[in-house]
């Protein structure tokens, strides 16, 4: 009787132990728990990169080989552009050191396009070198380029060869010429606009000799030939030595793309 009574003694202690380990478990683990979920991180909405899907065509503008004799007969063709006969294309302008304006647009451009696709743009080039070898693309098949692809905008860019005194950037945008521009004129300003504004507020240098920091010009062949919006920015001015100084360099280069990208964004963010 007394062995039963010590056997059964034990049973009760080994069935109290096993209770308390079990709770024990499950407090441990509904802490675990609620530990993980207040540490978590909460799923947020991130809203859509409005960069995201747009095709952009970059137009570095002019070309090293547009100044090469041997060229001469390419860049004298002409085309009448809505308003005037314009040629195919010219040598552009240079600073005082000698950086030639197809350079300094060349190495923005390249840099804009790695920005913009790390954004998940499509991205297109009117051109595909920097060479003296090398001639055009004429205006018309710059514009032609964008209208072929569809692209959602084509941006120009490049750099003013004003006076000295002068400095900072400003947007071409076409003016209305009936059954040339009436289907661009809208979209291309809204385009200029936006530019204008992205690129100030993210720290670019304001045209300190055209009001507003834009032209509405009929004779811009880059622009009267196209078919989907399109803008010339004049991003600075080769001949002041402020501006000269920043292009010349890769940390300007550098700039000016991060401030053409901010232009872009304001444009395809407002839809």
């Amino acid at each position: 009787m007394s062995a039963m009574l010590t056997v059964l003694a034990m049973l009760t202690k080994l069935a109290k132990l096993i209770h308390r380990r079990a709770v024990g478990a499950v407090i441990v683990t509904g802490c675990l728990v609620a530990a993980w979920f207040a540490t978590a991180p909460i799923a947020t909405a991130v809203p859509d990169d409005p960069l995201a899907g747009a095709v952009i065509m970059l137009d570095p503008g002019h070309q090293l080989g547009n100044g090469n004799p041997e060229f001469a007969d390419q860049m004298a063709q002409q085309k009448f552009n809505g308003f005037i006969w314009k040629s195919c294309n010219t040598t552009g302008a240079a600073t005082n050191a000698g950086l030639p304006e197809a350079t300094f647009t060349w190495e923005v451009a390249t840099r804009l396009k790695r920005l913009l696709e790390k954004r998940g743009a499509r991205v297109l080039m009117t051109r595909s070198e920097n060479s003296r070898d090398a001639w055009g693309p004429c205006v018309w098949d710059r514009a032609g380029a964008a209208n072929k692809a569809k692209a959602d905008v084509l941006l120009s860019i490049h750099a003013d060869g004003a006076k000295a005194t002068d400095r900072g950037f400003f947007a071409i945008a076409p003016a209305r010429l009936p059954g040339w521009t009436d289907d661009i004129v809208k979209p291309s300003r809204r385009l200029a606009n936006a530019m204008i504004a992205g690129m100030a507020d993210a720290g670019a240098k304001r045209s300190t000799y055209v009001k507003d920091q834009l032209f509405v010009w009929k004779n811009q062949s880059t622009l009267n030939f196209s078919d989907v919006p399109a803008v010339i920015m004049e991003v600075g001015n080769m001949r002041n030595r402020k501006d000269a100084r920043l292009m010349s360099t890769p940390k300007g280069q550098d700039a000016y793309a991060r401030w053409l990208l901010a232009g872009l964004e304001r444009y395809f963010a407002q839809g």
